[in-house]
């Protein structure tokens, strides 16, 4: 834990609103700036107009390929020993290009770093468990979200309206009695709730702080969402704020729980999808459809549904045709609402495991990924196991040339913030992760009856 994080976890909650409102500022400056302010508009003009998608992904694409064969290394290598002729007259010339497997990017990560200053980190631990570490310029970032608050936009929710957010952050203090577990963060009106501290004893006040707050929208972690809706519906608790809209992410939802959220929160649902790595953002219509957004990047789907992307916003550390881990079905059908990116019938690859608490708290997988972040690209991929109501096995694998005996300590501590002094935790450096019979490698091996 650094001493910023320090500092904020031992001081008074006034304090840490206060702290949380200052860093909101921050990141106002670093997210909202004139490259925002561009995309967005440019975004808004574009819904009378009449695009080319395909040559404007092509011209977009090139663009981004010269970049790369100019301020990366890795691909300034790649492109030589391909002998690739730019700019590419059509789409499908990219296939020239071998896809970027996970391991690859993290073995190779100094030589796909680009030479632009790039000081947003992005972090990932994802639902299978591999640590990736990423970079993206100021440029980057305020781009995404554009898109982001675009696709808002287009349900009626502005910036700066009333909102609440569900978040794996550490916003209060394992030491804290009292029962406030939400902080403010006045520069975008948004009221932060931490997912680590919803258990059975904790839901009433979470669903008060909420109605009281009356959000104009709700986005955020939906297993927190669930879990708030399913104690809302056995205690009897009617809410009655009204938001315009709901932005899960992250986690998927089944049907029924996505009505579950609905009815409880009394909002429509609207999903979105993206990574940490920066895979371009796909989003729902308000007919129900996900769309690409074809100007962040291009999605192909191989023949089994595993997904490529090639994301142009990311000029830290550029993903050409890199195999994000999730998978997608796509039929090619149109949408009425005049998005013009391409329909994603479904998204595959998100899941929701997560271990027990003796309290009877769940902390989710997407709780759990974000613990290998500590380590960005010394551990190769992680599982965690538990065997009964207060015993956790913690198998990682690690790259030996990056990993030293203080980062074994660094993961030990974390594990104990996580999951708290009740639950035995124990550590265990391995050579690999066994896979299940389906083929996949699980991040959460529930063993408990």
């Amino acid at each position: 834990m650094g001493i910023k994080e320090q500092v904020y976890l031992y001081s008074p909650v006034f304090l840490q609103n206060l702290l949380t409102t200052l860093y909101g500022y921050q990141l106002q400056r670093d997210r909202y700036g004139p490259v925002y302010q561009q995309r967005f508009q440019e975004l808004m003009d574009k819904r009378a107009e009449t695009i080319d998608v395909a040559a404007d992904q092509l011209k977009r694409l090139n663009e981004f390929l010269l970049f790369c064969q100019h301020h990366s290394p890795y691909y300034e290598a790649l492109f030589a020993e391909l002998n690739l002729q730019l700019p590419f007259e059509k789409l499908t010339d990219l296939k020239q290009i071998p896809p970027l497997e996970k391991e690859t990017l993290r073995q190779h990560i100094g030589s796909v770093r680009t030479d632009l200053p790039a000081p947003i980190i992005g972090k990932t631990g994802g639902t299978t468990g591999k640590s990736i570490q990423v970079h993206y310029t100021k440029a980057d970032m305020q781009i995404r979200m554009a898109h982001l608050d675009y696709f808002k936009a287009t349900h009626g929710v502005e910036k700066g309206m009333r909102r609440i957010s569900f978040t794996a952050q550490a916003l209060v203090s394992e030491h804290q009695r009292t029962p406030v577990y939400w902080r403010m963060n006045r520069a975008l009106n948004q009221l932060l709730f931490t997912v680590k501290k919803i258990s059975p004893r904790t839901m009433t006040a979470y669903l008060q702080a909420i109605d009281e707050f009356d959000p104009e929208s709700i986005d955020g972690l939906p297993s927190a969402m669930i879990e708030l809706a399913y104690h809302a519906k056995r205690e009897g608790i009617e809410l009655t704020c009204r938001p315009r809209a709901i932005f899960p992410t992250a986690e998927m939802m089944t049907r029924e729980e996505r009505q579950l959220i609905e009815d409880v929160f009394h909002g429509p649902v609207f999903d979105q999808y993206a990574s940490s790595e920066g895979a371009p953002i796909v989003s729902e219509c308000r007919c129900g459809q996900k769309h690409l957004h074809y100007e962040m990047g291009i999605i192909e789907l191989e023949a089994d549904g595993e997904v490529l992307v090639t994301s142009f916003d990311t000029h830290g550390t550029p993903l050409i045709r890199y195999r994000v881990g999730d998978r997608m079905t796509s039929s090619g059908k149109t949408c009425s609402c005049g998005h013009l990116g391409p329909v994603i019938d479904s998204i595959d690859g998100r899941k929701r495991g997560y271990l027990i608490k003796p309290d009877g708290q769940k902390v989710f997988e997407s709780q759990l990924s974000s613990l290998v972040k500590v380590l960005p690209n010394s551990v190769e991929r992680v599982q965690y196991i538990q065997n009964s109501e207060r015993d956790i096995t913690f198998l990682y694998i690690p790259d030996w040339t990056r990993f030293s005996s203080e980062h074994e300590q660094q993961l030990y501590r974390f594990l104990k913030t996580l999951l708290g002094a009740d639950m035995q935790v124990s550590l265990r450096a391995v050579q690999e992760i066994p896979r299940e019979v389906s083929g996949k490698t699980l991040l959460v091996k529930q063993m408990m009856a």
